[in-house]
C-alpha cells in the first residue's frame, strides 16, 4: 500500500466524502457526487485488490498491469453474456439482430486483445520518476471512469438477456444501439488512457 504522510492521510479523509453539486433537471433538484482523484483510487482498490497507485514506477506497472488484467475480464464477462444473447436470437429467428449481436462480440474481442497488449508506444512513463501529479491525478479519475462504464456495460448486457429470455424484442434494436454506445464509451476511455501514458515520452 502507499505511505501518506499525516497531512496526506488527513486530506484523503475529507476528499473521500467528495463533493456534493446541486443540479436542477426537468424541474427536479438532483444531487450528484463529484469524485475527486483520491476517493477514486480507493474505489478501485476496493475492487482491483492489486491496484496500488502510480506514485512510484514499481506501483506503476504492478498497477497498469492488475488494472489490465481487471478490464480484461470483465469485457470476457460481457462478451459471454452477449454470445449467449447471439445464440437466442438464432433461436427466435430475430434476423435482423443476428449480424448486429456479431459486430458486437467481435467488437468486445477486439477490445480485449487492445487491452491485453498494452501498447502505449514509447514511453518512459514506466521509469521515469518524476510524473505530474496532475497527470497521476487524472489517470486516477480515468481508470475510475472506465470501471464504472465497464459495470453499466455488464449491467445492461444482463438485463437484455433477460428481456431476450423473456421475449420481449420489440426493442432490440434499441438495445443493441445502447451496447454499442457503451462499448465505444469504454474503448474512448482506454484510449485517452494510453495517450496519457504515452505522451511521457519526451519528458525526462
Amino acid at each position: 500500500m502507499a505511505e501518506f504522510s499525516n497531512n496526506e492521510q488527513q486530506d484523503e479523509s475529507t476528499e473521500i466524502e467528495g463533493k456534493i453539486t446541486r443540479i436542477e433537471i426537468g424541474g427536479k433538484v438532483d444531487e450528484i457526487e463529484e469524485i475527486t482523484d483520491k476517493k477514486a483510487v480507493k474505489q478501485i482498490r476496493n475492487i482491483i485488490k492489486e491496484y496500488i497507485d502510480y506514485v512510484t514506477v514499481p506501483n506503476r506497472r504492478k498497477s497498469d498491469l492488475s488494472f489490465r488484467e481487471y478490464i480484461v475480464k470483465q469485457i470476457t464477462t460481457t462478451n459471454d453474456k452477449m454470445k449467449e444473447i447471439h445464440a437466442l436470437l438464432i433461436e427466435k429467428q430475430q434476423m435482423s439482430t443476428w449480424a448486429v449481436a456479431e459486430r458486437l462480440i467481435n467488437e468486445f474481442a477486439v477490445f480485449s486483445k487492445h487491452v491485453e497488449k498494452g501498447d502505449y508506444g514509447f514511453t518512459t512513463f514506466f521509469e521515469n520518476p518524476k510524473i505530474l501529479e496532475m497527470d497521476i491525478s487524472q489517470l486516477y479519475l480515468i481508470d475510475f471512469e472506465l470501471v464504472e462504464a465497464l459495470k453499466t456495460m455488464r449491467e445492461r448486457t444482463s438485463a437484455f438477456m433477460k428481456v431476450v429470455q423473456n421475449n420481449y424484442l420489440e426493442d432490440i434494436d434499441l438495445w443493441m444501439e445502447t451496447l454499442d454506445r457503451l462499448i465505444g464509451r469504454a474503448m474512448s476511455l482506454f484510449d485517452d488512457r494510453a495517450k496519457l501514458i504515452g505522451s511521457y515520452e519526451r519528458i525526462s
